[in-house]
């Protein structure tokens, strides 16, 4: 039995968690955030546009004197795809991220905040089921004992952690400053699933919610030797989330309770009133810009996550700590036109057998490019797109099953930016 538990749970216990439905980040933490960010794939050490309020908030003293107002809107295409034993399950749902930056600059001093989507960020609907949902039909058929006919199956999750940042900067000079903030994360998670299971009483349905909040700190410090170099650093610390579980339906809990086991839910420490830890781990972010010529400028970054070190209720044992690494170039045609290239490697630390079926942390090669065009002094416009390359892994969770999974995530992202002077 307890086996049996186990290998169901490793796969579905958390399946509805889907932490990592948009491409850029670790297996919780997302940096994703802004258009600029699309287009370069690197903006750890940039000191261009609002949205360094989440990258590089020690450089939000280098913009422009004033209030500076910053929007985002990400459509994301994303196809998840499960294969077992040859059977493809598929699911192709959409994401749309937004994201707000503001900066007040005066002086030595300046002020910031955002709102954005710091992990999860999107919804996965296997319509015809995934293996997730053949984990649950083989928990029904141990206990019913009945030969597993399924005329349906199906599975949809949602999750998004809502981050609301503020933070303030100083500089000492024109070489260094600093940045202190905080950010309160709201976190949401919920999933439903339904087996039709021929000989039982009635369809296998399941509905939960899961709610948390929590806060962190941020701090940052950029460096500028010189007017071709700027150095920055950011680090986020833990940010503790105790996620409260709501069980809104588990039909399996009456007719299960007669064999007697578990319902599905329960099976999986998924129990109504319960609390459960989901923190978003520490980031240390690194990066570095450097003017080749006048027009041309490149990036480097390192951005790292310290899963090991955060709470979740012991299934952190299970992954590594995980990291970006990427490049980017940008040139400047003249002062109101600009365009960039960028590349990422994304390591994410986790093995086939603990990855999420709905959403598995692959690793993934991103590539992400666009322009910038300034239509006033004041008005300016991103446009980026680019793909998330992922790499398919697989397993053999038991003899005579394979299980394959399989990744794309292409995004189309528009940003633009207003300067109050």
């Amino acid at each position: 039995m307890k086996k049996v538990l186990m290998c169901v749970g490793g796969g579905l216990a958390l399946s509805i968690a889907l932490t990592s439905t948009v491409f850029a980040g670790a297996i919780e933490n997302k940096t994703n955030w802004s258009a600029e960010y699309i287009r370069t794939l690197n903006r750890n050490a940039a000191t261009d546009y609002a949205d360094i309020a989440m990258y590089n908030p020690a450089g939000t003293v280098k913009l422009t004197e004033g209030f500076t107002l910053n929007g985002t809107i990400q459509f994301l295409s994303k196809e998840y795809e499960n294969i077992i034993n040859g059977t493809s399950f598929e699911s192709d749902e959409p994401s749309y991220i937004p994201g707000i930056f503001g900066v007040y600059n005066k002086g030595k001093w300046s002020l910031y905040g955002a709102f954005s989507n710091v992990a999860g960020g999107g919804k996965v609907d296997f319509g015809q089921g995934n293996w997730t949902t053949r984990q649950a039909i083989g928990y029904l058929s141990l206990f019913t004992g009945l030969p597993g006919s399924i005329p349906s199956q199906q599975l949809t999750g949602e999750s998004f952690y809502l981050g609301y940042t503020l933070g303030g900067a100083y500089a000492v000079n024109d070489m260094l400053s600093f940045s202190v903030g905080i950010r309160y994360v709201d976190a949401h998670k919920e999933a439903s699933g339904a087996v039709n299971y021929t000989g039982l009483p009635e369809p296998a349905l399941i509905n939960y919610e899961q709610d948390g909040d929590g806060w962190g700190g941020i701090f940052g410090v950029n460096l500028t030797p010189n007017d071709k170099l700027n150095i920055a650093m950011r680090v986020e610390t833990k940010t503790k989330i105790d996620l409260d579980t709501k069980v809104i339906q588990d039909t399996t809990e009456s007719w299960l309770s007669l064999v007697p086991a578990p319902s599905l839910l329960a099976a999986l420490g998924i129990v109504n009133g319960t609390s459960t830890p989901r923190d978003l781990p520490a980031i240390l972010a690194l990066g570095g810009s450097y003017w080749l010529t006048p027009k041309l400028r490149t990036e480097i970054n390192l951005t790292y996550y310290f899963n090991e070190n955060a709470d979740w209720g012991g299934l952190e044992s299970g992954v590594d700590n995980g990291y970006d690494t990427g490049i980017t170039f940008e040139y400047h045609f003249n002062d109101k036109l600009l365009a960039s290239i960028g590349y990422m490697y994304t390591k994410l630390g986790v093995d086939p057998p603990d990855m999420l079926p709905e959403n598995p942390e692959l690793d993934v090669n991103t590539l992400g490019g666009g322009i910038a065009y300034a239509f006033t002094e004041n008005f300016h416009t991103n446009f980026s797109i680019g793909n998330s390359f992922y790499k398919d892994d697989s397993f053999t969770p038991v003899p005579g099953t394979s299980v394959e999974y399989k990744k794309n995530v292409s995004f189309v992202v528009l940003g633009v930016e207003y300067r109050f002077m």
